[in-house]
C-alpha cells in the first residue's frame, strides 16, 4: 500500500499536529506501508526531499509573503497531486483549510480516497476555520466530502458530524505514542534527569507546549502565583516551549512573587527528559483537539492537570488518572496543581492509572493499526468501484 500524507507544516516546523504525523508515518513505514509526504518548502535552506523514520518527505516551493503564500503553496499541491497522487491508494490530509479542500476535490477528480484529519476543537475547529478564510462556504462545501474523516476525540467527532460529515465517514481514532520512547521512570532516574537539566527542585510541574493564547501560559502563572508559598516550597513550575507570548511569559516569570519558583526553558529538543524530570503536568490550554502533551505525560506515569478541552475526559478514567478544572479558571487551576503538590499518594495513584490508560487507548502500535484498517477498507471500496 503506498500513503501521500499532505501535511502542509512538516518538520522543521513542530507542534502537536506535525509530531503526531510524524509518528505515525513512523508507524506506518514499520509496518510496511509505502509513505511520502508532501509539505511546505518555506525556506530554500530546507532540504527539497529526505528519509527519515522509513519514509519520504517532499517539500514542495511556495512564496511565503503576505498573499502569495496560501496561493503559491496551493498551485503547487495541486500540480503535484495532479501529476503524482494517481500513484497512491490513499491520501491523508493532516489539518483543514484549503490544502484540505483542494485535495478533497482533486481527489474525487481522479478517484483517489482522501482521509481528513481533524486536529483541533472550539473556536479553533473545523466550523470555524472554514468560516473565517475567504469564501468561506465553498471551503465548508470541499470539507464535507471526504472519503473519510479522522476525528481525534468524542468531541471533535460531534463537531465532524454538526459541520456536515456523514456521520458513517467519521472515525474517532486517537493520536498515538510509542510508549518505549515515553515512559514510567524509578526516583533515581528521575533524580539523574533533573541533575542532567541543572534543575535543583524536590518537587517539578511540568507545562511543555507553544506559548500562545490557545496555550494560556499567561493564565498558567497567575494561577501559580496564587498556590500558597508554603505549598510551593521547594516546587519548581517548568515551562518548556516558544511562541508569541514567550516575552511576556518571561516578564511574568521575573516577578518577585514568581521568580524563585518559576524556570523558563524554551524549546527544547530533549522533551522526553523533562518528563522524567517531573511529578506533575499541566495543560492550562483554552482548546485543543486532542493534547499531545497529555498523552507524553501518561506514558510516562505522570498525573495530569488539564482543563476541560476536548479529549481530556480520558482524565476522570475510571479509574481517574489526573484532575480537571474549568477553562480559563486560575482559581480552579491553582487548587488542583496545590492539591497533588501536597500528595505524593495521590501523585502516585493517578499516576500509574494514566500510564494503564495510555496503553489502553494511545498506543502507537494500535493506533496505526486502526488506521490500516480504514485504508484497507477506503482501497477495496476504490477499487470495486464504490464511491470514494
Amino acid at each position: 500500500m503506498k500513503v501521500l500524507m499532505v501535511c502542509p507544516q512538516f518538520r522543521p516546523v513542530v507542534g502537536g499536529y506535525e509530531r503526531a504525523a510524524e509518528r505515525l508515518c513512523t508507524s506506518l513505514a514499520g509496518a510496511g506501508i509505502q509513505v511520502l509526504i508532501i509539505t511546505e518548502r518555506r525556506d530554500k535552506a530546507w532540504p527539497v526531499a529526505e528519509h527519515s523514520g522509513g519514509y519520504e518527505v517532499r517539500r514542495l516551493p511556495c512564496v511565503c509573503r503576505r498573499h502569495l503564500h496560501i496561493m503559491t503553496s496551493l498551485l503547487s499541491f495541486a500540480y503535484f497531486l495532479l501529476r503524482h497522487g494517481r500513484g497512491f491508494d490513499v491520501w491523508h490530509v493532516h489539518q483543514y483549510g484549503w490544502h484540505a479542500g483542494v485535495a478533497i476535490l482533486l481527489g474525487l477528480l481522479v478517484r483517489r480516497p482522501v482521509v481528513l484529519k481533524l486536529t483541533n476543537s472550539g473556536y479553533m475547529g473545523i466550523d470555524k476555520a472554514a468560516a473565517d478564510v475567504v469564501a468561506g462556504r465553498i471551503l465548508s462545501s470541499c470539507l464535507r466530502l471526504p472519503s473519510a474523516c479522522i476525528a481525534i476525540s468524542p468531541e471533535t467527532c460531534a463537531e465532524a458530524i454538526r459541520f456536515g460529515i456523514p456521520p458513517d465517514r467519521v472515525h474517532v481514532i486517537p493520536n498515538g505514542l510509542d510508549g518505549r520512547e515515553f515512559h514510567p521512570v524509578s526516583p533515581e532516574e528521575r533524580r539523574q534527569a533533573r541533575q542532567a537539566l541543572g534543575l535543583d527542585s524536590e518537587r517539578i510541574v511540568l507545562f511543555v507546549g507553544r506559548l500562545q493564547a490557545q496555550k494560556n501560559p499567561l493564565g498558567l502563572l497567575e494561577a501559580w502565583d496564587q498556590i500558597d508559598s508554603r505549598t510551593r516550597q521547594g516546587a519548581l513550575l517548568c515551562i518548556v516551549g516558544d511562541g508569541s507570548l514567550a516575552a511576556a511569559v518571561s516578564a511574568r516569570a521575573r516577578q518577585p512573587s514568581l521568580a524563585r519558583s518559576v524556570h523558563i526553558a524554551g524549546a527544547q529538543t530533549n522533551v522526553a527528559l523533562w518528563y522524567r524530570a517531573a511529578e506533575i503536568m499541566v495543560i492550562p490550554s483554552l482548546t485543543e483537539g486532542l493534547s499531545n502533551t497529555m498523552i507524553e505525560a501518561m506514558a510516562c506515569g505522570l498525573p495530569v492537570v488539564s482543563t476541560k478541552v476536548s479529549g481530556s475526559s480520558i482524565l476522570l478514567g475510571p479509574p481517574p488518572a489526573g484532575r480537571l478544572v474549568s477553562v480559563g479558571s486560575s482559581d480552579e487551576l491553582a487548587g488542583a496543581m496545590a492539591e497533588l503538590l501536597n500528595d505524593e499518594s495521590a501523585r502516585a495513584l493517578l499516576g500509574g492509572n494514566a500510564r494503564r490508560a495510555f496503553e489502553s487507548n494511545f498506543d502507537l502500535r494500535a493506533v496505526a493499526s486502526r488506521v490500516v484498517v480504514l485504508y484497507e477498507a477506503l482501497r477495496n471500496q476504490n477499487h470495486s468501484g464504490g464511491a470514494p
